[in-house]
C-alpha cells in the first residue's frame, strides 16, 4: 500500500513502514498508519518494523499522538532499520532515558530486525 511518505506492507504479525525521503509525520500521518496497521492486521496485536534509513521527523503533534496508549490499543512493539552502528547505537541507548511501554530496538540487519519481532509476545 503507498502512501505520500511511505509504503505499508505486512507479513504477520508485523507491519512494515518503509519511510519515503525526509518524510514527516505529524498527527494525521501517525494516524492513518495506525489504521492501515489495525486494517492489516485484521484486528489482531502487531508489531512495527520502521524503515527510517531516509530520514524521518515526527511533529510534536505526531508525539503526543502516540504516546497516549489509548490511540494504539494493538501495537505491541517495534524495530526501527538504521542506517548504521552509530545511530544504532545512539537510538538503542536513548530509549532507557524515554519512557516506552512497549519493546523498542533498532537494528542496522533488516533479518535481525524480523526475528527479533516475531519472538515478542503479542497478547
Amino acid at each position: 500500500m503507498e502512501l505520500p511518505f511511505a509504503t505499508v506492507s505486512y507479513d504477520e504479525p508485523v507491519v512494515i513502514f518503509i519511510y519515503k525521503k525526509d518524510a514527516e509525520l505529524g498527527f494525521p500521518e501517525i494516524r492513518q498508519l495506525v489504521q492501515h496497521a489495525e486494517l492489516l492486521s485484521g484486528g489482531k496485536p502487531y508489531v512495527t518494523f520502521s524503515d527510517v534509513r531516509e530520514g524521518v521527523t515526527i511533529t510534536e503533534q505526531g508525539k503526543r499522538y502516540v504516546s497516549d496508549p489509548d490511540n494504539m490499543k494493538l501495537f505491541r512493539g517495534t524495530a526501527i532499520f538504521v542506517k548504521n552502528e552509530m545511530v544504532k547505537l545512539a537510538a538503542n541507548f536513548m530509549k532507557h532515558f524515554q519512557n516506552h511501554r512497549f519493546p523498542f530496538r533498532a537494528f542496522t540487519d533488516e533479518k535481525a530486525a524480523m526475528r527479533w519481532l516475531k519472538k515478542l509476545p503479542l497478547e
